[in-house]
């Protein structure tokens, strides 16, 4: 999972990640990767779609504020969780416009920090699907990006960055993979993780780290199905979410 984090209170953000890092022990997401800002200009600078998984923003800050950077966000991509952080609750309704996730108060408490976490990971029990590979370790599966076969191993790249590769045929792999609908093969050799497509243009997948893969031309009209499905589920989970909360 990848965290940014803009605030240009430095001392706030290190107990925010060290409260966050608590509750994360244990758990797929321990390994998470942060990276800090401490203006929104310099966060957008750098910013690209699919680039973090959450972006923590404080709203009161100089220049650009939190709803501002939030609104920019929101024009290019409509899947990364933002948190605001802030000292009062006067821009809730801005952020139910920007779809934030949650709202922490400052000071932030453990209590708040877990609570914050705990609803992020029940958004989606899919977070913690996994499958066992042929050295026994655990891959979770919403941790791909996509997955590639070369000289008889796959190779499967990660968000975590922590690529990982083993022996195994294609078609073992495929069928191992089989019953998660969200792993796909759109061309010969490769399998892509829908939920980290942040395009498709030209006959091609374009993925979460920039990744550029081709769809098969004897294969476009069954995954343009399958990922119009994908996108329509997707967006009926989130209606219900919504609902509940």
């Amino acid at each position: 999972m990848r965290l940014a984090f803009v605030d240009d209170d430095y001392g706030e953000i290190k107990k925010l990640t060290t409260m966050i890092d608590k509750e994360l022990q244990g758990t797929v997401y321990s390994s998470c990767t942060k990276q800090l800002f401490s203006t929104g200009e310099t966060f957008l600078s750098v910013w690209k779609p699919g680039m973090y998984d959450i972006v923590f923003l404080d709203i009161f800050m100089d220049q650009l504020t939190g709803v501002d950077v939030a609104r920019q966000i929101r024009k290019t991509d409509a899947s990364v969780k933002i948190i605001f952080c802030t000292t009062s609750n006067e821009f809730a309704s801005e952020s139910y416009c920007v779809d934030a996730s949650f709202y922490l108060v400052k000071p932030f408490s453990q209590n708040m920090v877990h609570t914050m976490v705990q609803k992020l990971i029940k958004v989606d029990s899919r977070l913690s699907l996994f499958i066992t590979l042929p050295n026994d370790r655990k891959l979770y599966l919403r941790d791909i990006i996509y997955g590639e076969y070369i000289n008889h191993k796959i190779f499967i790249h990660t968000k975590s960055r922590n690529d990982i590769s083993f022996r195994m045929s294609f078609g073992n792999f495929l069928e191992l993979i089989s019953p998660f609908s969200f792993l796909i093969s759109c061309c010969k050799g490769i399998i892509v993780n829908l939920y980290e497509v942040i395009n498709k243009e030209n006959n091609c997948f374009i993925l979460s780290d920039n990744s550029t893969i081709p769809i098969s031309r004897r294969k476009i009209k069954e995954i343009n199905n399958v990922y119009a499905d994908f996108i329509f589920e997707k967006m009926k989970d989130k209606m219900l979410n919504d609902e509940a909360n």
